[in-house]
């Protein structure tokens, strides 16, 4: 296992919503949300893993341990306030000033503006850290993500057959 170092971003609250009565917090991620996080991945169906990763990924400590114990992730997570559990993660892999990111949220609550939230309070922290550009991968029936990134003032940057690449500016 990596050694976890306390995220840039460890902590730090960017936003609150509520959902059926359910209080949700967006926050920074932080090294003690590993078997949360490690839950949170397990939990998701094979074909969200896919949307996600472009394949069936079994054994997520890997993974987490990576973005937890990287110099060049934020991490931002939304969790329910009454139970800790984790409910949705968006991710950055900083290289200088572009970054790769990536969001995933539980299916139930899919659609109910997570997956947005976490993108605003990504898109903060990047600006913080001076990354200028966020690209991404996205399956072309994945119709929320493209709207996401259109929202965000990205666009699809290349057309493949099975794959569109995208960019979204991160301005001040």
């Amino acid at each position: 296992m990596a050694r976890a170092r306390p995220c840039p971003l460890c902590g730090k609250v960017f936003d609150r919503l509520k959902i059926n009565d359910v209080e949700i917090v967006i926050r920074g991620a932080c090294p003690g949300d590993r078997e949360k996080l490690i839950s949170f991945y397990e939990r998701l169906s094979a074909e969200t893993i896919f949307t996600r990763f472009f394949s069936i990924i079994r054994h997520f400590e890997p993974y987490v341990d990576q973005i937890l114990s990287s110099s060049k992730s934020l991490v931002v997570v939304a969790e329910r306030v009454d139970t800790g559990e984790i409910v949705g993660i968006a991710e950055l892999i900083a290289e200088n000033s572009k970054a790769e990111g990536g969001i995933v949220v539980l299916e139930e609550l899919q659609g109910r503006g997570i997956g947005s939230r976490l993108a605003m309070a990504l898109k903060d922290a990047a600006l913080e850290h001076n990354i200028r550009w966020v690209y991404g991968y996205i399956l072309p029936d994945n119709i929320r993500a493209i709207r996401l990134v259109k929202k965000l003032g990205g666009r699809i940057k290349s057309k493949y057959p099975s794959l569109y690449y995208v960019e979204i500016p991160i301005n001040g």
